[in-house]
């Protein structure tokens, strides 16, 4: 099973996409000015193609707490819940924009464009991968 990260952003949408045996994130693809309905259709597309489970980023306060974009998210993604067949799990990602701003500018990569924000999709995916399998392994040790 594949998994599916969402960066949702104010016109924006990162996507990023893991390897078939949930280990690593890769950008995939940047969404403009999808609407509701326009992102429940691209994520029952992509479960067709073999995703279960997405990822949405949860945008925090530096405190860890929820606030205004945060619900602003929760109530976009509130739409793919609805998805039959798609768990659908919030992540934090605080200060993944920066560190997808870093990692391209070290790489030599243009920060014009939107390409940090499935930068930062793929970063958030990651970070959720590395989590579950941690906790994988502390459930059978």
């Amino acid at each position: 099973m594949r998994i599916l990260s969402l960066d949702i952003g104010e016109r924006y949408i990162g996507v990023a996409i893991s390897d078939p045996l949930g280990i690593t994130a890769a950008p995939l693809e940047i969404l403009e000015g999808f609407d509701f309905e326009e992102l429940r259709s691209y994520v029952e597309q992509q479960a067709r193609g073999g995703v279960g489970l997405v990822v949405v980023g949860l945008p925090l306060t530096k405190k860890g707490e929820e606030g205004e974009q945060a619900r602003i998210t929760r109530r976009y993604s509130s739409n793919l819940e609805k998805i039959g067949d798609i768990e659908l799990v919030h992540w934090d990602e605080r200060l993944t924009t920066v560190e997808a701003e870093k990692r391209l500018s070290e790489t030599g990569h243009s920060l014009r464009g939107r390409r940090v924000d499935a930068e930062a999709a793929a970063l958030i995916l990651q970070s959720y991968l590395d989590y579950a399998r941690g906790k994988e392994k502390e459930d059978k040790g």
